[in-house]
C-alpha cells in the first residue's frame, strides 16, 4: 500500500480515457492524409529530343532512330508505372545534344525551377537525350537536385541510390564517348570523300545533291548539274567577267531571268540576292575545286566556269574590295570624249536649275579637279557634243574591210544582247504565270 493514492489513480484513468479519442483522431487524420497523397498522382515533365528533322517525322530505328512519337509513348508508360501523370512536355526537334544550349531544354529547366514544389519527375527516354558530355549532364542534374526533382530514364535503371547514380555516371560517360567518337569518324569520312573529289553537305546553287543506288542496292551520294539554274550561273560568271556589272545589278538581272535559290525544309525559294551572288562568284567550287580545312582538291563534279574566267573575276572582285559603284550618269559617249585644251577626260554631270530643270553637261575633269587651272573648257551641253560627234562621223569614211569587221562585231553584240533580253523576258513571263496562278487560287 506504500505510495498508493486512490484519488490519483482515478484521475489518471479518467485522463487516459479522455486522451485516447484524441490519439485515435490524429492517427486517423494522418492515415487519411497519407491515403489522399497516395491517390493523388505525381507530376512528371517529359523531355523528348531527336538529332535530325527526319527522325522527328518517322518512327523506329537503332539507337538514335527513336522518333518523337515513340519517345512520347515510352515516357507516358514510364510515368504510369511510377503513379505519375505527364503534365508538361518539352520537345527539341533536330537538336544535337553536344550542347545544352537548346531552346526546349532550357525552357524545361526554367519550368522546373519555377514549379519546384509541384514537379516530381523529369522523364527522358535515355540519358543521352539530355546531354552527351559530362559537364552539361552535371549542370542539368544540379538544377534537378536543387529543385528536389528526380530524373527518370525509360531505358536505364537510374535513380537516387548509390548504384543508380553510378549507372547514371557510366551512361553519361558512354554518351560522351559515343558523341566524340562519332564526330571523329564523321570528320574522317568527310576528309576521305573530299580528297577523292566528292562533295560534302549541300551542293551550292547550280548543282543538286542526288542519291544513286546500284544493282546491288548500294547507295552513293553525289552531285549533278541543276539543269534549271546552271545556265544562269554560267551567265553570271560570263557577264561579271566583262567588268560592266556590279554584283547588285547583276543579281537583279539574274533574279529577273528567274534565278532563285533552292527551297529547304526551313527556307522557301527566293530570288538570288547580291550577297548570295557574291559568294557564288568567289567560290572555287564552280571551277571544279573542293576545299577542306584550307586545302584545295580537284573535284569530281562538272565545273561551270573555266579557270581563266574565274581568275579574272577574282581580280575584279579584289579591285572593288571597298565597294562597287555603278555609273552615276551613264551615256554612250562617256569615256570617249576628251578636252581639246588640256586633253583630260570629259565626264557627265547633271545640273539642276532653280526651277528644277535638269541640264546634262560634259565637264572637263582636268579643270574641275584644278589639275589644269589654265584650261578654258567650260560646261558643254551633251546635246551640243552629240551634234559635233555626228558631224565628225559624217566626214569619216571607213575602208570596206574595216566597215565589215565593225559591222560583224556590232551584229555579235546585238545578238548577245538579244539573247540576254530573251532570257530575261522568259524569266519575267514565268514569274507572271506563277503570280497569275496564285491569284486565281
Amino acid at each position: 500500500m506504500s505510495g498508493y493514492i486512490p484519488g490519483i489513480e482515478l484521475i489518471c484513468d479518467d485522463k487516459r480515457k479522455e486522451e485516447q479519442p484524441m490519439g485515435n483522431t490524429a492517427m486517423m487524420a494522418n492515415a487519411a492524409q497519407a491515403f489522399m497523397e497516395s491517390m493523388t498522382p505525381k507530376f512528371a515533365v517529359s523531355y523528348l529530343r531527336v538529332s535530325t528533322r527526319g527522325q522527328a517525322e518517322r518512327g523506329g530505328g537503332h539507337d538514335e532512330g527513336f522518333s518523337i512519337p515513340a519517345q512520347r509513348e515510352a515516357n507516358k508508360n514510364k510515368a504510369k508505372s511510377l503513379g505519375a501523370m505527364v503534365g508538361k512536355e518539352f520537345v527539341d526537334r533536330g537538336a544535337s545534344a553536344k550542347s545544352a544550349d537548346r531552346p526546349q531544354l532550357q525552357a524545361m529547366l526554367e519550368y522546373v525551377r519555377e514549379n519546384a514544389d509541384r514537379v516530381d519527375y523529369v522523364i527522358v527516354h535515355k540519358v543521352d537525350r539530355l546531354a552527351r558530355n559530362r559537364e552539361d549532364d552535371a549542370e542539368i542534374m544540379k538544377v534537378l537536385r536543387e529543385c528536389g526533382v528526380q530524373l527518370v530514364s525509360t531505358s536505364e535503371s537510374i535513380d537516387e541510390t548509390p548504384s543508380g547514380m553510378l549507372l547514371h555516371g557510366i551512361m553519361s560517360s558512354i554518351a560522351e564517348f559515343y558523341s566524340q567518337n562519332l564526330a571523329a569518324e564523321v570528320k574522317k569520312g568527310m576528309g576521305e570523300k573530299i580528297k577523292g573529289g566528292g562533295t560534302v553537305g549541300r551542293a551550292p546553287i547550280g548543282y543538286k545533291n542526288v542519291r544513286l543506288v546500284d544493282d546491288k542496292g548500294r547507295e552513293e551520294r553525289t552531285v549533278q548539274i541543276d539543269e534549271d539554274r546552271a545556265p544562269l550561273i554560267k551567265l553570271a560568271f560570263e557577264e561579271y567577267a566583262s567588268g560592266e556589272w556590279t554584283v547588285e545589278n547583276l543579281a537583279e538581272y539574274l533574279a529577273a531571268c528567274g534565278l532563285n535559290t533552292r527551297s529547304t525544309a526551313r527556307m522557301p525559294s527566293k530570288p538570288i540576292s547580291a550577297k548570295t551572288l557574291f559568294k557564288v562568284l568567289a567560290n572555287p567550287y564552280y571551277k571544279g575545286i573542293v576545299t577542306y580545312q584550307g586545302v584545295e582538291y580537284p573535284g569530281a563534279h562538272e565545273p561551270l566556269v573555266d579557270e581563266a574566267t574565274w581568275d579574272k573575276i577574282q581580280i575584279i572582285l579584289a579591285s572593288r574590295v571597298n565597294g562597287e559603284r555603278s555609273n552615276k550618269h551613264p551615256h554612250f559617249l562617256k569615256g570617249t570624249v576628251y578636252c581639246a585644251y588640256c586633253g583630260s577626260r570629259m565626264y557627265v554631270s547633271n545640273e539642276r536649275s532653280k526651277t528644277g530643270t535638269i541640264y546634262p553637261y560634259f565637264v572637263c575633269s582636268g579643270r574641275h579637279s584644278k589639275r589644269h587651272k589654265d584650261c578654258k573648257t567650260k560646261y558643254v551641253l551633251i546635246g551640243e557634243v552629240e551634234r559635233k560627234i555626228e558631224q565628225l562621223y559624217e566626214s569619216i569614211q571607213l575602208p570596206h574591210e574595216v566597215r565589215m569587221a565593225v559591222e560583224e562585231e556590232l551584229q555579235a553584240v546585238i545578238a548577245k544582247e538579244k539573247e540576254k533580253y530573251d532570257v530575261e523576258m522568259d524569266g519575267l513571263l514565268g514569274q507572271k504565270s506563277i503570280i497569275d496562278r496564285k491569284s486565281v487560287v
